[in-house]
């Protein structure tokens, strides 16, 4: 199953404080997952480049233009557990920039979720719903986002509803590059 219908099956229904967030992060997911579910020639979102492990893209939602970039783990631990699809997404939109988050590729664990994601040691906790991931702190997005430009290693820790714990490792060789790009095509 592709991970716009994972997350369109979820129903991201969740506590009045983090609906909001949750919201609009749900709408870049599910733009992200278009691109990552469709055949290449069923693309509704423009690749504006790859930039080593990151890449940038472009596509429309109900708001209007977006823009943002994406990637995978290049590494995930253990190595010996069944998961899905696992992707970092950053949403860069003309009026609300920044917007962090994970899918994990499993459900996360509803009460014991351990999740965190950190660059280069300086660690954030994460708020979830089902196989996703988010800054528990909208306002930590720019300057976590920052940490990933000046970065060079990204680690998101969860665990799942069985009791596993994982650690994805993202390279942020790219991420600049591609953050670039995904300004200048939705710029302020």
């Amino acid at each position: 199953m592709c991970i716009y219908e994972r997350i369109k099956g979820k129903g991201l229904a969740m506590n009045s404080s983090f609906r909001s967030h949750i919201r609009r992060t749900a709408a870049a997911l599910v733009s992200g997952a278009v691109v990552l579910c469709a055949s290449p020639a069923a693309f509704a979102a423009d690749n504006l480049g790859t930039f080593d492990f990151w890449t940038a893209w472009t596509d429309t939602d109900g708001g209007g233009k977006i823009c943002y970039i994406s990637s995978t783990p290049q590494t995930s631990e253990p190595t010996n557990v069944n998961r899905g699809a696992i992707h970092f997404i950053v949403t860069i939109r003309p009026t609300n920039r920044n917007e962090v988050a994970t899918i994990v590729g499993y459900p996360i664990h509803e009460t014991n979720a351990n999740a965190s994601v950190s660059v280069d040691g300086r660690s954030y906790p994460m708020v979830t719903q089902g196989e996703s991931g988010w800054l528990a702190s909208i306002e930590d997005e720019p300057g976590f986002v920052g940490a990933m430009r000046a970065g060079s290693n990204m680690v998101v820790r969860a665990t799942s509803q069985r009791g596993t714990d994982t650690v994805d490792t993202y390279s942020l060789r790219g991420v600049t590059a591609a953050l670039n790009e995904a300004n200048e095509e939705c710029p302020q």
